[in-house]
């Protein structure tokens, strides 16, 4: 079974869009934010089921889609690195995915 490791800049972002979101409906941010750490839970177990990115031709980092949301990951061995989490609409910080 794989190990989710959070880099602190991807908990960081979770953190802004929950804050942004609950300036509105605190309630729905907690929904966000659960629905996220749920779908989260299926890496554990198949960490390879989330799809390539586009913005990674090397096909090294992988996404799990969540509402609005994306959620960019890769593995490494036993390991799921979260490294961002960020609202589909949004660019992806190319610096993220070295």
């Amino acid at each position: 079974m794989a190990q989710i490791i959070w880099d602190p800049v991807a908990l960081d972002h979770l953190e802004g869009i929950a804050q942004y979101i609950a300036k509105d409906s605190p309630s729905a941010a907690n929904r966000l934010i659960q629905r996220i750490f749920k779908r989260l839970e299926r890496l554990e177990m198949f960490p390879l089921s989330g799809g390539y990115i586009a913005e990674d031709s090397r096909q090294i980092y992988r996404q799990i889609i969540q509402g609005n949301y994306r959620v960019i990951y890769r593995v490494s061995g036993d390991d799921v690195l979260i490294v961002a989490v960020y609202h589909a609409a949004r660019l992806l910080d190319q610096s993220l995915i070295p």
